[in-house]
């Protein structure tokens, strides 16, 4: 059986930025935890979904007001992973 891929698409706007002005580390991560959960929650009821811990993302490039960042999920033996983070040039 083929694994199913969830595309999860959100737009930076001003108020998800730091006082750099580039995308906050910490929205960031809780799109991750987002798109990862609806992922899960497409085989499992969403009162038996917890997020145990996030441990090494890393942020390779910063994202300003106005990009797109696409976080990709792909289910696995009823576990998820961002499988990439395509962010369009500018």
């Amino acid at each position: 059986m083929k694994p199913k891929i969830f595309n999860y698409d959100r737009l930076v706007k001003s108020e998800d930025l730091n006082h750099h002005r580039t995308l906050f580390a910490g929205r960031c991560s809780e799109w991750f935890v987002e798109a990862g959960f609806i992922a899960v929650a497409s085989v499992l009821p969403a009162s038996n979904i917890v997020c145990v811990k996030i441990h090494g993302l890393t942020f390779t490039s910063p994202l300003k007001s106005g990009d797109i960042v696409l976080l990709q999920t792909e289910m696995e033996k009823l576990a998820f992973g961002i499988r990439h983070f395509l962010i369009p040039p500018r």
